[in-house]
């Protein structure tokens, strides 16, 4: 390896790093909203469930 690509390569490195926190930022972002929206949904279906008792008959 020459010295100039040594050079280049603390750079993509942290370039690199970089990128992939941020990766890792927008995955978590994204769990946690799946993860509200499922409460959500979960919340909507036992008020329903809840609501709806003497409808079954």
């Amino acid at each position: 390896m020459t010295a100039q690509q040594s050079k280049q390569y603390p750079a993509t490195n942290e370039e690199r790093k970089k990128r992939e926190a941020e990766a890792l930022r927008a995955n978590l972002a994204r769990r946690k909203q799946q993860q509200r929206s499922r409460k959500a949904v979960e919340q909507d279906a036992d008020a329903n469930d809840q609501g709806s008792g003497s409808d079954k008959d």
